[in-house]
């Protein structure tokens, strides 16, 4: 549990206000289920998190904190409607039906956008690209937790600023880069796979939230890039080589061709489901990101939670690619409503199959290597 005084120092960091200040106003969002059969364990410690941060951030810090809560209609929430104000002497409830015989306010959630500068999200279905949206209309600034839980606190004690400066640095990389290559160990054999950064531009996902307008998701700690897809008319995108994907002792080797995936070897029943799954939505063959996590060098753990996790170490994901800056969208699936970008993540916890042993960038006849040993060479770029 964060007590008050690092809870205002976290967000004085994501928000860019100095902690010494106070007065602010802060508001948090959360969801809560219809019914009782859709609730979980960490939802339900996520309510009484947002509650005890609220009430730690008045306290200590002498801020003024609000917090709303609201039915979850499902993925992405996108008809939120009305939210209840809780007072902070109250817990929220665990069914939305009995948001109305604890909160003391029910109005429609633009109302309210106004009344916090800062706001935090405490939520099961993310709602980071309404707030988004929200934030550009309104100007407050938004830091989104989707689907945290206890066991990412430690993620929460890493020195932000520090974070913003590592992932700007890497970002800044990317964006000079042409290209990269990522050399692979698969029990003793080795692979490569080079990705086409050209007409890409890297962004760097920090967790710092510093001006009126800006949303995100905390934690950060990630640079990432879309490799280059091949949509500009007579380019081939040159991404090719082998990715590994590991997953519970099988490993499927996919041959990459001009950014897609055109051939899978390996054995396993999960070799296969992935194999089928991608003849299935060809578009799931679309190499979307090469993503390079930070936090597991303070040696942060995996949760089970993607959004987390990505931000350990270096990850390739596939598919859609047009919300991080690419080109492939729902659109370009044969059903738009399986649209998916699939992370698969390089840190020993999570795929102990596949090893990547060295990264390097390169640009006009010019490389260096930038990873090696698990550990970002961040003097070399």
């Amino acid at each position: 549990m964060l007590k008050g005084a690092e809870l205002n120092l976290l967000f004085s960091q994501v928000f860019g206000y100095s902690a010494s200040e106070f007065g602010h106003r802060i508001g948090f969002l959360v969801d809560v289920p219809s019914a009782a059969s859709e609730d979980t364990q960490e939802w339900r410690e996520r309510r009484v998190l947002a509650m005890q941060w609220a009430r730690a951030l008045a306290k200590t810090s002498f801020h003024a904190c609000m917090v709303y809560a609201y039915e979850s209609v499902g993925r992405g929430n996108d008809f939120i409607h009305l939210v209840h104000n809780i007072p902070l002497s109250r817990e929220i409830p665990d069914l939305a039906g009995q948001l109305g015989m604890v909160g003391t306010e029910m109005v429609s959630v633009g109302e309210v956008y106004s009344r916090a500068e800062f706001w935090i999200a405490l939520t099961q279905v993310s709602v980071t690209g309404i707030l988004k949206v929200a934030a550009a209309r309104y100007g407050f600034r938004a830091a989104a937790l989707p689907g945290f839980s206890n066991a990412m606190l430690p993620s929460l004690s890493v020195d932000v600023s520090v974070v913003d400066l590592r992932t700007r640095k890497l970002a800044q990389a990317l964006t000079r880069a042409q290209w990269a290559e990522l050399d692979f160990d698969v029990k003793g054999s080795r692979y490569s796979l080079t990705l086409d950064l050209r007409y890409r531009m890297g962004f760097a996902s920090s967790g710092r939230f510093r001006h009126n307008g800006q949303t995100g998701t905390i934690p950060g700690g990630e640079a990432y890039i879309v490799p280059y897809e091949g949509e500009k008319a007579g380019i081939a995108s040159m991404t090719e080589g082998i990715l590994p994907v590991g997953h519970e002792g099988s490993v499927a080797l996919c041959e990459v061709s001009e950014n897609r995936i055109v051939c899978i070897d390996g054995g396993g029943a999960w070799v296969s489901l992935l194999r089928d799954a991608i003849a299935a939505e060809p578009a799931c063959a679309n190499v979307a990101e090469l993503g390079l996590g930070i936090l597991g060098e303070w040696g942060i753990q995996p949760v089970g939670n993607a959004l987390h996790d990505e931000l350990l170490g270096i990850h390739v994901a596939l598919g859609r690619s047009e919300h991080i800056g690419g080109v492939t969208s729902p659109a370009d699936f044969k059903s738009p409503d399986r649209a998916q970008h699939v992370d698969y993540i390089y840190h020993s916890a999570v795929m102990p199959e596949v090893r990547v042993v060295r990264g390097i960038l390169g640009v006009e006849g010019r490389s260096a290597v930038f990873y090696q040993n698990e550990h970002y060479v961040l003097d070399e770029l």
